[in-house]
């Protein structure tokens, strides 16, 4: 059984790891629990860091898993690198009626596949392409989510231009509120 005043030196490890900036933020999220006090100290209902992965997760995790989710026939796109879809993937799976691929897509996994060179020249004519594969491929997809991934946002990729794609792609999806 390890004691309070070792997981203190835990704590304390973890902490150093960090720069010092960072280590101020970080130690409101740990402490250790002692018996009889009613407070353990860890602020728990903060925002979350951008690009650091909590126990509750990141706003892609939350928008892909908590908001789309739930939502089986629309075809739900990870924009970034493929540790963070792949991280949100198992997420909110909820039952539904269909056939996977057809007419409900939410256990399928869609991404970009965001590399070091997207960080460099941009991802959005890669997403382009895929928003364009996607269409073909899953035509009774009542539409397309994209959901951005920390890298993205931080390059400021212009997702709103890879939306738009060829006219005929834009005129079909918009019908679906797209």
């Amino acid at each position: 059984m390890t004691t309070v005043e070792e997981t203190r030196k835990i704590v304390a490890e973890v902490l150093e790891t960090y720069p010092e900036k960072a280590q101020k933020k970080r130690a409101k999220h740990l402490n250790v629990y002692e018996e009889g006090k009613s407070d353990c100290g860890v602020k728990s209902n903060i925002k979350s860091v951008p690009g650091v992965m909590t126990t509750r997760g990141c706003a892609f995790a939350g928008a892909k898993g908590v908001v789309w989710g739930p939502v089986k026939d629309m075809i739900h796109l990870s924009h970034g690198p493929i540790g963070c879809g792949y991280y949100s993937w198992s997420g909110r799976r909820n039952y539904y009626v269909g056939v996977t691929g057809v007419d409900t897509f939410g256990t399928m996994q869609f991404t970009s596949d965001f590399q070091e060179r997207d960080v460099v020249f941009g991802g959005d004519k890669k997403l382009a392409k895929l928003l364009l594969e996607a269409n073909e491929l899953f035509p009774l997809a009542k539409g397309i989510t994209i959901e951005s991934e920390c890298p993205v946002g931080l390059i400021g990729d212009d997702i709103e231009a890879a939306m738009l794609g060829p006219p005929a792609f834009c005129w079909r999806r918009s019908a679906c509120g797209w």
